[in-house]
């Protein structure tokens, strides 16, 4: 029997809106995509055993061990296409002539016949687009840039493999291993960096018939970190160089007023924990918004004068001699949700808190001994919601319904990477059943924030700690557009070997993680997952 994945239920030319800074909260639902650019055939595979409704699986504190690369360079990823056990033997990568080349060599032990077809396209049918190519210790993200097909329509059995070759901007000298993020299957760590001469392919001549998208931006991104208080009270969004708290207007003032409220220290404890992961300062940004109720003469003057009581008070919380103070306000001038619901208004009334330190480095020095200090914390403090789903452990898993049919949910384990872990849900069914990507929306008064439209990837699995919830990692492409790691689309469940669906968290500091589904549409959480060192 021949099978092949059918046209993913994908955003295609919808694009992410743009994103202000960060809040986000509770998740929903999930989704999946594919990419290419040269192949032909070379491999063997091994079954998978990921079955999350398997009894037997890893104990929910012991995590398995993390693949590591073959004498070849290769790192296998056990998962599947279309319900059928495949292997994904990953690497090494080389660089050449300004880019980045990975072998991905694609088998299976099955009886069935397999084609890859769209599955790394993502919004780019019949590509490799959607693959993207990580230095999570640099927290970079690099796109694919072929633009070819060769390999995605070649048979895949017992006795023919597919090699593909996806391409991506050079990474930098000194550069020892990678990261690809492949959608549908997981992500492949660990991956090594080697010399052309060393490769095993010949680089030179895979990129003369490459067909490199030249007008495409090649990157690399900026990673991004999204924490969120589950309480709605602050969330936190940092990169390498800079990191923004927003509070909520509504629990640091009260209606109307300039006064800060008795819960207003412990929501700007969080903004001097950051400030003191940077003794040596720099420059902080304060600003005041409003939502649009009040005439906009009165919100520019209340935006002001709340932004100027949040920099009097952590001046007398904090030492701030070391940083340039600025504060400013912007009435209603810049929301940070568009219309006029409850939801909408509620989020635009803020005061966002930007830190710009001299010496980034002082906070990578602190975390390199403990945790950061906003992660520590959250680990012991705060109050985790209750889950409005079933609760399982992520080895035993839990069945929820679709569709009016059963899905099984597991994860096994998660594997860190430096300041990030990576990991896949899984989806099992025992029938086949359709989805689409607005099944893992987040609940709407999260999802207007930074992601209006809901088909546009799998936004809700979120990693939970305490009071805290870390989102998908993200980064801010060239069009503009927030996109996170993780799928842009999904494909239908089908019967036998589970869907995967990868994502990439910030590292919340803890030897076992929560993932939460707080779900618009689906709802769930898996709890005792183990963290795995890379």
């Amino acid at each position: 029997m021949r099978t092949s994945l059918s046209r993913p239920q994908t955003p295609g030319t919808t694009r992410l809106p743009r994103r202000t800074l960060l809040s986000l909260l509770p998740l929903g639902a999930a989704g999946l995509g594919l990419a290419a650019c040269s192949g032909n055939p070379l491999q063997r595979v091994v079954k998978s055993t990921d079955d999350p409704a398997d009894p037997a699986a890893s104990p929910a504190v012991s995590a398995p061990p993390v693949p590591t690369p073959d004498a070849s360079g290769a790192v296998a990823l056990e998962s599947a296409l279309d319900g059928v056990a495949a292997t994904f033997r990953v690497g090494p990568a080389t660089v050449q002539d300004g880019y980045t080349l990975v072998r991905v060599e694609v088998s299976t032990d099955s009886d069935d016949e397999l084609t890859i077809s769209s599955v790394f396209g993502g919004s780019s049918h019949y590509t490799m687009r959607g693959m993207r190519l990580l230095s999570l210790r640099q927290s970079l993200v690099f796109p694919e840039l072929g633009e070819r097909s060769d390999g995605l329509f070649d048979t895949i059995s017992r006795t023919s493999t597919v090699e593909l070759f996806p391409v991506f901007e050079a990474v930098d000298d000194g550069v020892e291993t990678v990261e690809l993020f492949l959608p549908s299957v997981g992500v492949a760590v660990g991956v090594p960096v080697v010399s052309p001469d060393s490769a095993g392919f010949e680089a030179g001549e895979l990129l003369s018939v490459a067909e490199i998208d030249r007008e495409a931006d090649p990157g690399p991104y900026q990673l991004s970190s999204l924490l969120v208080a589950t309480d709605g009270s602050y969330d936190t969004d940092s990169d390498e160089d800079s990191t923004t708290v927003t509070v909520s207007g509504d629990v640091t003032f009260g209606s109307d007023s300039t006064e800060l409220s008795a819960q207003a220290d412990e929501v700007l404890a969080k903004v001097v924990e950051q400030l003191n992961r940077y003794p040596s300062g720099g420059e902080l940004s304060v600003t005041g918004h409003t939502d649009d109720v009040d005439e906009e003469d009165y919100n520019q003057t209340l935006s002001e004068q709340r932004a100027q009581a949040v920099t009097d008070r952590l001046g007398e919380l904090t030492d701030l001699s070391n940083w340039d103070t600025t504060v400013t306000g912007k009435g209603e001038s810049d929301p940070r949700a568009e219309g006029t619901s409850d939801e909408a208004r509620a989020a635009n009334r803020r005061v966002e808190v930007v830190m710009t330190p001299k010496n980034p480095a002082e906070a990578t020095a602190l975390s390199a001994a403990t945790p950061p200090p906003d992660q520590a914390s959250t680990a012991t403090s705060g109050q985790m919601p209750r889950s409005v789903g079933p609760v399982g452990t992520g080895a035993d898993g839990v069945d929820v319904r679709i569709n009016d049919q059963t899905v099984h949910l597991s994860m096994e384990s998660v594997t860190r990477v430096g300041d990030y872990v990576t990991g896949a849900l899984l989806l099992s069914a025992q029938e086949d059943v359709s989805i689409t990507v607005s099944l893992f929306a987040l609940p709407s008064e999260l999802q207007i924030l930074h992601w209006p439209a809901s088909f546009t990837g799998v936004h809700n699995p979120t990693l939970l700690q305490g009071g805290t919830r870390y989102l998908a990692a993200n980064y801010l492409d060239a069009d503009g557009e927030y996109v996170p790691v993780t799928n842009r689309s999904v494909y239908t469940i089908v019967s036998g070997e589970a869907t995967r669906l990868p994502v990439v968290w910030p590292y919340p500091g803890a030897d076992t993680v929560t993932l939460d589904l707080p779900g618009k549409n689906l709802a769930a959480r898996l709890t005792d997952i183990p963290v795995a060192r890379a």
